[in-house]
């Protein structure tokens, strides 16, 4: 508090006061500029790009496929190749979220393992331009001429258990690219794994226990569920 010798004159206090007052009402009827996304009580998972990020590695850690299902853009894809450029494995958001788990008729991922470690580093962090990504054909995944996106590259560690001494172990290269939604929340469009470079020209059908790219480990799991 000021105190009032400070003030320099006694006339001041009656308007210091009024103010005082008006702003208690203002704030009381919610006149003013509204709190920024995510400041008003409620979560926001996808206010920013390193929230969508940090809400990833939540949404796996506590298994919750509904936050997942927030943080997937419409037009999602996942997308693995080998080092002879040939596709492993590829889904869309349906299936993707099928394959996590959490419906009421498929065991997902979610539901396999209990333990589940998600640890991702970012390397770089740079804006893929939509004038540098045309269509290259109808239906392109990768084309986006009217908007830039925003891409996060670095390595995923990612430990799924089902028992102590049972599970997989992922040590893979992502690449996560993101967009905007007309809502302002930051979403995943593209999840693109880079192949394993140990693994160029390997025959597939490898044993399950050695199955540690991502897209094997996702194609096991759904195996395993339908058999």
């Amino acid at each position: 508090m000021i105190p009032l010798r400070e003030i320099g004159s006694r006339r001041v206090l009656p308007a210091l006061l009024a103010a005082a007052l008006m702003s208690i009402q203002c704030a009381d009827r919610g006149v003013g500029p509204p709190p920024p996304p995510g400041l008003d009580g409620e979560e926001c998972p996808a206010c920013t790009p390193e929230d969508a990020m940090e809400s990833l590695d939540r949404a796996f850690e506590e298994r919750d496929p509904d936050l997942l299902a927030s943080l997937l853009d419409d037009g999602f894809w996942f997308t693995e190749e080998d080092c002879l450029g040939q596709l492993i494995y590829w889904n869309d958001k349906e299936e993707e979220l099928e394959i996590m788990g959490g419906g009421d008729s498929t065991r997902g991922i979610f539901d396999v393992f209990r333990t589940i470690e998600f640890d991702f580093w970012t390397s770089k962090r740079y804006e893929e331009s939509g004038a540098d990504s045309p269509m290259a054909f109808e239906g392109d995944v990768d084309g986006h001429p009217e908007e830039d996106w925003l891409v996060f590259r670095g390595r995923l560690e990612l430990l799924l258990l089902s028992k102590p001494d049972e599970g997989f172990f992922v040590d893979q290269l992502m690449n996560f690219k993101l967009r905007q939604d007309e809502d302002g929340m930051w979403r995943i469009r593209r999840w693109v794994c880079d192949p394993l470079s140990r693994d160029c020209g390997e025959a597939s059908g490898r044993a399950a226990a050695e199955a540690n790219s991502w897209g094997r480990v996702k194609a096991w799991v759904m195996a395993a569920a339908s058999g």
